[in-house]
């Protein structure tokens, strides 16, 4: 019998993000989480949405963890889709930004093209989220924004195992939980993103490990890094906020709410993304800001690494027992998924690791499934890698899978970054194929290659995506 089965499945939706995981428990789903869910390649995700929208996640009406990493439109675009039909979010996960900052993406986004009817939702939502998606957030959900904290490493517990009673059990209707245990409360008027909103609303620093608990056993830890924003991305950010509203007279002394409809059918009637750069040329000068472009300034977007715990092991026991070592039969399985138009395959992306053996659980250290997300981060100069490689550097050989930042763009990573991916297993670079920004930069292949990397690359696209399953067996 498969006690529990994790999968986690990085979806072929093309230039943008989608990856989804559930944990079923003695074949029932206990637990689903969503990282972005977005793309700007046509159609590409709502089949992949779809697909992921099975006779169990429609019958339980519920996504445990929503993350959103940043507002960019082809990571967030198609979460609308996602959560039609009232699909409830137990927990709302995103960076803690000011208005200013989502502004900024929003405008980023339309400087280059006019509004389009199907980027309402992508509008909607940047300006005011929570809004948004109100009938998706129930009496019981939380919105967790994740604040920077510069003071890394993120310490490693010790692959030991909890305690366990021999009377424990885990309950078959009861769904796994997530949350931080150092959460703090914060009042509507702290960010914009909570105005107007009943959720529940808390904030956590990024040195703040969430939990996946079952009982009083921890079987996931989700470790997240925002990058810190400079007082002279604050400043610019700041001009730039300031500068639209002088130009389109907008009051910003009405109720936010006001401000974010007014903001909203603003950017609705802009016909040329000229007058938006004008607009950031005009804050950068007056900022004395130099050798910044404005597609350069996504400071905002999350990482996160999600990984097994030892306690995990405990839920392929019949019964449960507090021993130094368990008899555990295990796979490890990874399938590339070969999306066609009329159909669909999946392929071994390697040979089945099948394990059966006694596991010395205070030795014993989980690698696979674990995934280290980076989304759109910017990990080019060594200002940047450092802190970030700082704040994970006590996990760095305990993870399988890494994410090439922002699709492979050269203007997010190289091959600084890519030299400390020699003890990663593989890594995956997620873009559409004949998109606009020509990603991945054949600079990031090249550099990936000359670092030692080339064997290690997965492509993700329109028609290739990643399935990775972890099964325990007694």
């Amino acid at each position: 019998m498969t006690y529990l089965q994790q999968e986690f499945t990085i979806h072929p939706v093309g230039q943008g993000l989608f990856y989804s995981g559930k944990i079923s428990y003695q074949n029932k789903v206990k637990f689903r989480m969503v990282f972005d869910c977005g793309s700007l390649t046509a159609d590409a995700c709502q089949e992949e949405i779809e697909i992921y929208r099975d006779s169990d996640f429609l019958v339980e009406n519920i996504i445990d963890l929503v993350v959103i990493s940043h507002f960019d439109a082809d990571h967030v675009n198609k979460i609308g889709i996602l959560l039609r039909g009232a699909i409830k979010i137990k927990k709302l996960v995103m960076p803690f930004l000011t208005f200013k900052e989502r502004l900024f993406l929003v405008l980023h986004y339309f400087s280059d093209k006019t509004f389009d009817p199907d980027d309402d939702f992508f509008l909607q939502f940047a300006i005011d989220p929570l809004a948004t998606i109100d009938q998706n957030l129930g009496d019981d959900s939380e919105l967790i924004l994740v604040e920077p904290n510069p003071n890394g490493p993120i310490g490693s517990d010790q692959n030991t195992i909890g305690e366990l009673s021999e009377s424990v059990s885990i309950g078959l209707e009861k769904r796994f939980e997530f949350d931080f245990k150092g959460k703090k409360a914060i009042q509507p008027n702290e960010n914009p993103a909570v105005i107007g909103s009943k959720i529940k609303s808390f904030k956590v620093f990024d040195s703040e490990k969430g939990m996946v608990y079952a009982e009083n056993l921890k079987l996931m830890e989700f470790i997240f890094y925002r990058r810190k924003v400079t007082a002279n991305e604050n400043d610019l950010y700041d001009k730039i906020s300031r500068l639209f509203y002088e130009k389109f007279d907008i009051d910003t002394k009405l109720p936010k709410q006001e401000v974010f409809k007014a903001t909203i059918e603003v950017i609705k009637k802009i016909t040329s993304g000229t007058v938006i750069k004008e607009i950031f040329r005009e804050a950068k000068k007056k900022i004395n800001v130099k050798g910044v472009n404005i597609e350069d300034l996504n400071t905002t977007a999350l990482s996160l690494l999600h990984r097994n715990l030892p306690d995990i092991l405990k839920l392929g026991q019949s019964p449960y027992r507090n021993s130094e070592s368990i008899f555990l039969d295990m796979d490890a399985k990874v399938y590339t998924i070969h999306k066609f138009v009329d159909s669909r395959l999946e392929t071994p992306f390697f040979a089945n690791h099948h394990l059966t053996f006694s596991v010395e659980l205070r030795k014993y250290s989980l690698n696979f499934p674990n995934v280290l997300l980076t989304s759109d981060s910017f990990l080019l100069k060594e200002k940047d890698i450092d802190p970030f490689i700082r704040h994970y550097e006590n996990y760095w050989n305990k993870f399988w899978l890494f994410q090439i930042p922002h699709h492979g763009s050269e203007k997010n990573s190289d091959g600084v970054l890519h030299s400390h991916l020699r003890s990663i297993d593989h890594c995956f670079i997620n873009y559409g194929i004949g998109n606009r920004d020509s990603h991945p930069s054949s600079n990031v292949i090249n550099n990936l290659v000359a670092t030692g990397n080339s064997q290690k690359i997965i492509p993700v696209n329109q028609t290739l995506g990643l399935r990775f399953q972890f099964l325990l067996r007694n």
